[in-house]
């Protein structure tokens, strides 16, 4: 059945995958939603007595048969769903999305694959709070290591498009795809590693679930793994392609330059994390010495004061050495000094969503710019040169 598919990816959000699925159908550009759901029994039972024609709802653990649990699961399952029935163009989006008028997205998501585009991915105005891991995480780290790309504006996130062919490719070729919150880091990353052409649309404000930092644990070391995994990968292979840049796709949606509600209370995020810095330790990395001097904060104004020293060139400098020396022993090490360098960055350098916007980008320049100042360019830019790892346990 050629044509569009959308998959809803969902796990106990009420009937709101229907709500989506109703508005992508009314787009006239999607031809079937799948919802593919690892809702309790209640839940998925009512979801799938809302199925039509063009709305299918199916277990995430339908095609992919794991006892294991994560986002991975359900996007896995729901695309081999979609190359069963043979789509020519299979979407995304997260079942946890509230907006009343996404109908209007997909036209942008979907139809710059009539052209020379092979992944869409969409981009959303966002509080200067929101998107840490993109922040500080993912974006600089394509800065770094995949620095034709490193323009991408929000390269997670869950709401993108891409045509079978490249799914059938990144899903089944090299690299197995994780089935943790990793999946939107591999889908993106992998896409750029073998060469295809990704492009970006703005679609507006995106409205869904608020996470603390707190909140984002789990979400932070799947997402830094797989990063770091595919970053590793790629240098490891013996002939690499040419990371292509991304392609920008022009939409009518204005950008939303202010925000009324509070995403997350930063002065309550830092208290409630102030025992949990007690256990930060030496890495043997540069700047060991600002977070355990961070660590001896017993309070807000004493955090405040010690966190602005944990800057954007300190930060790039540490993520390069965090690649280079990498070790899963440590990664709650690593989860400790993001967290604090996300709060320094809310604390520090940010008011307003332009401010937040801006210096997200200068922070990926700065990380662009480091592995040339390093002199690592040339076994970046150079496919036949191999860039050297530690072996850390």
């Amino acid at each position: 059945m050629p044509g569009n598919c959308l998959l809803v990816i969902s796990k106990n959000e009420g009937i709101n995958p229907i709500s989506i699925a109703e508005q992508a159908l009314e787009s006239g550009i999607i031809d079937k939603v799948i919802i593919s759901d690892g809702s309790n029994e209640a839940t998925f039972n009512r979801l799938k007595s809302k199925e039509t024609k063009k709305i299918e709802v199916i277990s995430e653990k339908k095609f992919v048969k794991t006892n294991e649990i994560g986002k991975g699961i359900g996007m896995i399952n729901g695309s081999l769903a979609a190359l069963e029935q043979n789509f020519d163009y299979i979407g995304y989006i997260d079942g946890d999305i509230y907006n009343p008028n996404m109908s209007k997205w997909f036209e942008f998501l979907f139809e710059p694959l009539d052209k020379n585009v092979d992944v869409v991915k969409a981009a959303f105005s966002r509080n200067p709070t929101d998107g840490q891991i993109t922040r500080h995480i993912t974006k600089p780290l394509i800065a770094m290591f995949l620095p034709n790309a490193w323009e991408i504006d929000q390269p997670l996130g869950g709401e993108f498009a891409l045509k079978k062919d490249v799914i059938k490719e990144i899903f089944t070729k090299g690299l197995s795809p994780p089935y943790g919150w990793g999946i939107d880091t591999f889908i993106t990353m992998k896409s750029m590693i073998y060469g295809y052409t990704l492009g970006e649309v703005y679609l507006g404000q995106k409205i869904h679930g608020k996470k603390t930092l707190t909140n984002l644990q789990k979400m932070f070391i799947e997402c830094f793994q797989e990063a770091i995994r595919m970053i590793h990968y790629f240098y490891g292979l013996p002939v690499r392609k040419k990371i292509k840049p991304i392609t920008v796709i022009s939409s009518p949606f204005k950008r939303n330059p202010a925000f009324d509600e509070t995403y997350m209370d930063i002065r309550r995020e830092v208290e409630r994390s102030l025992d949990s810095f007690k256990l930060i330790k030496n890495l043997h990395l540069p700047h060991d010495d600002l977070f355990i001097d961070i660590k001896e904060a017993n309070d807000f104004e004493s955090f405040y004061k010690k966190s602005q020293a944990i800057n954007v060139n300190i930060w790039v400098e540490l993520l390069y050495w965090f690649v280079k020396k990498y070790s899963p022993a440590y990664i709650d090490q690593y989860y400790y000094r993001w967290k604090i360098r996300a709060l320094s960055f809310c604390l520090h350098e940010i008011n307003t969503v332009e401010q937040a916007e801006n210096r997200t980008a200068y922070q990926a320049k700065a990380a662009f710019d480091f592995v040339s100042k390093i002199g690592e360019r040339p076994s970046i830019d150079d496919s036949s040169k191999k860039m050297y790892f530690y072996q850390r346990t």
